[in-house]
């Protein structure tokens, strides 16, 4: 690779092969899978110190992808309550684990740790402030490179720099995180409604000794603040707020996420769950492959697209499709399927085949149990009959490990 010069602001030069804008996961794993390849990174990083705004809510996948250290671990979770607009409350328990709660600040700290362990410089607090050709400005002066990795979220600069199209959907992620009384068993609560989260969610979630975290995905972004306000003050009487979090949360990739020597990871690329707007698991396994295609130089770039949609694209496609009928439906569709969900047969096999990373898997199950038909045709009558099923279903991804 020809590499770079990053001219510092007292006049130093350094030469870089890779630059990756943003120390968050996404950006800190692509810069470790390039660095252990042979290439010169540099991870330019804003806010070093920013309090992660994410729940840390994740699938086993995760920490076997990145070997993440047992003590990041906050919370195993094995119970899961869906709280309907009318108030009725379905639970499903589980004797296998089901996710994790993580303490983000430590494994983003840890990431950046290890892209540093690997060989890349990282560079803290520097802001990417323009693009010219390839030369990227920053706050700590200006860097030639000759392939820019763009990790620096779902309002990503480098992103509208380039032109590139925005994802399908921008919502609202809030969140405060707070000292209740108790936790009752310590499972995960979701709340749905219009009332409640429009055109998302809102959850409680057990993290580090006597905390939780309470927040909602949603749709009406100006809202956003408030509704969270109004959901605390009725599901948390009481409960002590110590901080509170918000973001941007894309929903849908963007349709192109490679450009002229740069391509977009992460939130910048919408690798996110479309249900429940995760995107920790998706974009460390895009992110791993873009470090492994930018080691090799800016010819090799246009594999990208197709590698990460591989790996990911399908079940992002599921999700979508999962998306666009979640929001066709009302309150009163909302509560007829939690209480459908109460029958004996369906909340075994939502307790049973109930995927944090790959929700498809539970159509799968149910529509290769003609058995289940006959209980699920109440389900099916409010999702709009068999024909949006199959819409659902169409093209459901193969029942294989991501990435």
């Amino acid at each position: 690779m020809t590499g770079g010069r990053f001219i510092l602001q007292n006049g130093a030069v350094e030469r870089y092969d890779v630059v990756v804008v943003g120390g968050g996961p996404a950006g800190a794993v692509a810069a470790r899978a390039a660095a252990q390849r042979g290439a010169r990174v540099l991870v330019v990083e804003r806010s070093p110190q920013r309090p992660p705004r994410c729940t840390g809510l994740v699938g086993t996948r995760l920490l076997d992808l990145l070997s993440v250290p047992s003590e990041f671990v906050l919370r195993e979770i094995r119970a899961l309550r869906v709280h309907a607009p009318g108030g009725r409350v379905v639970e499903f328990i589980s004797p296998n684990l089901k996710g994790c709660v993580l303490d983000r600040s430590a494994l983003d700290r840890w990431l950046l740790d290890q892209a540093g362990e690997a060989g890349a410089v990282v560079r803290a607090p520097a802001a990417a402030v323009g693009r010219t050709g390839h030369v990227l400005h920053t706050t700590a002066g200006s860097v030639e490179y000759e392939v820019l990795i763009a990790a620096d979220g779902a309002m990503s600069a480098v992103r509208r720099w380039e032109g590139l199209p925005l994802p399908a959907e921008i919502l609202a992620g809030v969140q405060a995180t707070v000292v209740p009384p108790t936790l009752d068993g310590g499972g995960v609560e979701v709340h749905v409604g219009q009332e409640v989260a429009p055109g998302g969610l809102a959850w409680v979630v057990p993290a580090g000794e006597g905390e939780a975290r309470v927040g909602m995905l949603t749709s009406a972004r100006r809202d956003a603040k408030a509704l969270l306000s109004r959901f605390l003050e009725r599901r948390c009487p009481g409960w002590r707020v110590l901080r509170r979090e918000s973001g941007l949360v894309p929903i849908g990739p963007s349709p192109c996420t490679v450009g002229a020597g740069m391509l977009l990871v992460g939130d910048a690329a919408g690798q996110v769950k479309p249900l429940s707007g995760g995107g920790l698991l998706f974009g460390a396994l895009s992110a791993r492959i873009a470090g492994e295609i930018v080691a090799q130089g800016g010819r090799t770039l246009p594999s990208y697209e197709a590698r990460w949609r591989a790996a990911v694209g399908e079940e992002i496609a599921f999700g979508l499709r999962a998306r666009r009928l979640f929001l066709s439906l009302g309150d009163e569709d909302l509560d007829h399927i939690v209480l459908s969900l109460f029958h004996p047969g369906i909340a075994r096999l939502v307790a049973a085949k109930g995927d944090i990373d790959r929700p498809s898997r539970l159509v799968r199950a149910a529509l290769a149990r003609p058995g289940m038909w006959a209980a699920l045709i109440p389900l099916v009558r409010i999702l709009g009959g068999w024909r949006a099923v199959q819409r659902i279903s169409r093209g459901l991804p193969a029942d294989t490990e991501p990435g």
